[in-house]
């Protein structure tokens, strides 16, 4: 049983990609739901008057009502941006965790934080520039928090940053059972 363990080796996480993971669906998640909201208010009016022709004249069915709901419904999403921040968070931390096997990988993330803090300040002014036509004008008014992240996406990376790095070097001293 014992050369069966040694055999079999699990490969754990090799470095802080978790980073660069984490800007990348930060920016696909807002980028869809500014679309998606920016669609769905063109469609909207047309969707209703449509829908209210087809409707029979004594139905019961109150179609602005269910739209004006839907809509409500797409920008609760905004609402939930600090819950995805905190969860892709939380998916950085644990694979970061076994990458500080050696005390020279300081560096490697040292380096690997500028890279990220670099592609987040491209992101961010990605998502600005989408953000500030006139089309996105009245959608990106709706969606404060999201803005808001994404405005101080390159701030929020390096707390990031310095958080895992924090929590990996204090787990690595041993934390207050060194006392």
């Amino acid at each position: 049983m014992e050369n069966y363990k040694s055999i079999i080796k699990v490969k754990k996480s090799q470095d802080f990609v978790g980073f660069f993971f984490v800007i990348a669906i930060l920016l696909t998640a807002t980028l869809f739901m500014l679309i998606l909201n920016k669609v769905w208010g063109d469609v909207k009016t047309p969707l209703a008057e449509g829908l209210n022709s087809a409707m029979p004249a004594d139905s019961s069915v109150n179609i602005t009502r269910t739209l004006d709901q839907t809509s409500s419904g797409t920008l609760m999403f905004d609402k939930l941006m600090p819950f995805i921040l905190i969860g892709l968070f939380a998916f950085v931390l644990i694979i970061a965790g076994s990458f500080m096997q050696h005390p020279i990988m300081i560096f490697v993330g040292i380096i690997i934080m500028a890279v990220a803090i670099l592609l987040a300040v491209i992101y961010s002014n990605v998502y600005n520039s989408i953000s500030s036509t006139t089309e996105f004008a009245t959608t990106k008014a709706n969606m404060g928090i999201q803005d808001k992240f994404m405005q101080y996406l390159p701030v929020i990376i390096f707390i990031m940053v310095i958080g895992v790095g924090s929590a990996i070097i204090y787990s690595r001293k041993g934390g207050s059972s060194s006392l």
